[in-house]
């Protein structure tokens, strides 16, 4: 092994903490900015089968008339008007507006919307799904008596749908049946899924007055499903014979050999076939909808967006806190090592090889990092916060993507970013001449700063707090970018809990309430993120703090200075810096907050509650408090004899 390398590994060796340091920076940052780039893609892919699996219509015929699809054959012209058509189920959708009784003698008014039609067609195909209880579905499979009970499925009521368990009756008075029985007997046989209800928004209702004018502001209760192939043509109840007519209110369509669902191409077709039969048929008779027009979709859409915009915008965080600390890291490795650069020089060593050797250092620990980062990150994070897609949207089981072009691209300016850092640095190193390296930089002299001429308050100051503050303004470089570093890290842990408090306000939102109330749960991990975050931005700070002050501590230890002394002594510095820099970070972080949550258009900065502020402080100084105290030992293991040996 040759003497370079083995110096390259010595330095490894005995810089093992900010090493350590660099991993985590960049395994946090790739992982919180890994996870979320994919959740769209991921999710949108889970979400998407739901239509695939039960064969959702493409295109929704809907009769603008009260009597359905009458007088024209639309199906034969349908049929006979494109070749690529496939299937069709014709629909009865009623919406019903009455009183139930709640089992308590009182009468709640509520909506049903019932679908009548072939429940085992294989356009819109309902899936069985176990009730509340874990209590098995079935699907009808015989003609009942309506003397006695009709067979239904209910929609599940995993959501915003009332759920109903299975052999569970309900006595309803039927408006389309009460010519001839008053009250009909419901029986749920079984629970199912709909692949055209996938999300947690509550379902407009269009029920009738007796007057046939629709009842405005209304919302769906429960949702039945009713085979239209177990009705008779006639019914016999009681002795009356009585034939009725069930109104064909939609049609659902499918085509043949069409694209995936929701892709571009899709969408192109789909269009197209709209309108041919938008102008084959009446228009003022029809609607035509499209799955783009389905709620549940319209909302993922929406709810994916906000994510996806939340990916964007978080990397910038990320990336500008890993340069800084990676910025203090090497400068100052670099600076411990002025007098190994200056001999490498001397000894004719390639600028090239003393490049690579600290580019290694920054390389190493970030690249791993990054890797690390990535995969628990896409695999890790998904998992954490698919309750909050859960409680908003019917999802299947993850489909992990481990090609995420974004994540790729954040990853590289992170690892990018130190190598070019150190190669920065290094670079203003090796243009110094050797024999200036040689000689250990010179302290700057102290000069008065501008707290001294405040006299009454500097008066009042103990010693130590003088020494702090003029050790503090001394180094106005790593005051700079301490103070950056530290504004960073409140401004990612305030974003948090601005997502979360918008979250809270727009909870009782018709259209956003269920979206803000998972969204809640996506800041949470953003906010354990920060916080782990801060502690390790502060964690390095200090550390390297210590380090540049070996020979101070071990003076003071001469002096007869206790361990708890030399710690405070340290330590006042950086906790001086984390509370002036977060209180000046506060109204920084405020705006860049209301920035983006414009951006997002998910509430505003006024939602975000005072103590979210004072959250935002704490958590700094707290994360401070806990690094002096996982530094202690640091402080403690410093050597007097060792410490206070020449350096020349």
């Amino acid at each position: 092994m040759s003497a370079f390398l083995k110096t390259v590994l010595r330095m490894f060796k005995s810089n093992k903490g900010k090493l350590i340091a660099t991993f985590l920076i960049v395994f946090l940052s790739i992982a919180i900015t890994s996870g979320l780039a994919v959740l769209p893609s991921m999710f949108g892919k889970s979400f998407l089968n739901n239509y695939s699996f039960g064969n959702a219509p493409d295109i929704i015929l809907k009769s603008k008339s009260v009597d359905g699809f009458v007088g024209q054959d639309y199906i034969k012209e349908i049929k006979a008007s494109d070749s690529e058509f496939d299937a069709f189920e014709e629909v009865t959708c009623i919406d019903t507006l009455t009183n139930i009784d709640d089992g308590k003698g009182n009468k709640v008014e509520k909506v049903y919307r019932f679908y009548i039609f072939d429940l085992h067609s294989s356009v819109n195909q309902l899936t069985l799904a176990n009730d509340a209880k874990g209590n098995e579905s079935v699907f009808p499979d015989k003609q009942y008596d309506f003397n006695q009970e009709i067979p239904v499925l209910a929609e599940v009521g995993e959501r915003n749908i009332e759920g109903h368990l299975n052999g569970s009756v309900i006595e309803y008075e039927w408006d389309i049946f009460k010519q001839i029985k008053k009250e009909f007997k419901f029986k749920v046989v079984g629970n199912v899924h709909n692949p055209l209800y996938n999300s947690a928004h509550k379902e407009n209702a269009a029920p009738t007055d007796k007057t046939g004018n629709v009842i405005p502001d209304k919302y769906v209760n429960s949702i039945f499903y009713i085979d239209k192939s177990l009705l008779p043509e006639n019914m016999s109840v009681e002795g009356f014979e009585w034939f009725y007519h069930l109104p064909v209110t939609d049609i659902y369509i499918t085509y043949k050999n069409k694209p995936e669902y929701f892709s571009k191409e899709y969408q192109n077709l789909i269009d197209k076939k709209k309108e041919a039969l938008l102008q084959k048929f009446e228009k003022d008779s029809i609607v035509a909808l499209t799955l783009e027009e389905n709620i549940s979709y319209a909302l993922f859409k929406q709810y994916n967006r906000k994510i996806q915009a939340i990916a964007y915008v978080f990397p910038f965080f990320f990336i500008l806190l890993c340069a800084l600390v990676n910025l203090i890291t090497i400068t100052r490795l670099i600076k411990d090592d002025r007098s190994m650069i200056a001999t490498y020089v001397s000894l004719g060593v390639k600028n090239i090889k003393i490049i690579t050797k600290y580019v290694l250092f920054a390389f190493i620990p970030s690249l791993l990092g990054a890797i690390v980062g990535y995969f628990i990150g896409i695999t890790a994070l998904p998992r954490l916060v698919l309750p909050a897609y859960n409680a908003v949207f019917k999802m299947n089981d993850i489909t992990y993507n481990y090609n995420s072009t974004y994540s790729y691209i954040c990853a590289f300016m992170i690892v990018g970013v130190s190598m070019l850092v150190t190669v920065v640095t290094l670079i203003n190193y090796l243009n110094v001449p050797p024999s200036s390296l040689m000689k250990e930089k010179s302290p700057k002299p102290g000069k008065k700063i501008l707290l001294q001429k405040i006299t009454f308050i500097w008066k009042r100051l103990p010693f130590k707090f003088k020494s702090a503050f003029r050790n503090i303004f001394r180094q106005k470089k790593n005051l700079i970018l301490t103070s950056l570093a530290i504004v960073g890290s409140t401004t990612i842990i305030l974003i948090g809990f601005a997502l979360f408090d918008a979250s809270s306000a727009l909870k009782n939102d018709d259209l956003f309430g269920n979206v803000a109330a998972s969204m809640g749960l996506i800041s949470f991990v953003i906010i354990i993120f920060a916080i782990a975050m801060s502690v390790i931005v502060v964690y390095s700070l200090a550390n390297m703090n210590i380090d540049d002050r070996q020979r101070e501590i071990a003076t003071l230890k001469v002096l007869g200075y206790h361990d708890v002394e030399c710690s405070f002594y340290t330590f006042r510095e950086i906790f001086i810096i984390s509370i002036i820099a977060s209180l000046i970070g506060l109204p920084i972080s405020a705006g860049i907050v209301a920035y983006i949550l414009y951006i997002l258009k998910f509430g505003s900065i006024k939602d975000v509650n005072w103590y979210s502020y004072i959250l935002t402080f704490l958590i700094i100084i707290v994360s401070t408090l806990v690094v002096n105290f996982l530094l202690f030992r640091k402080i403690k293991a410093v050597d007097m004899n060792d410490s206070l040996k020449t350096l020349e």
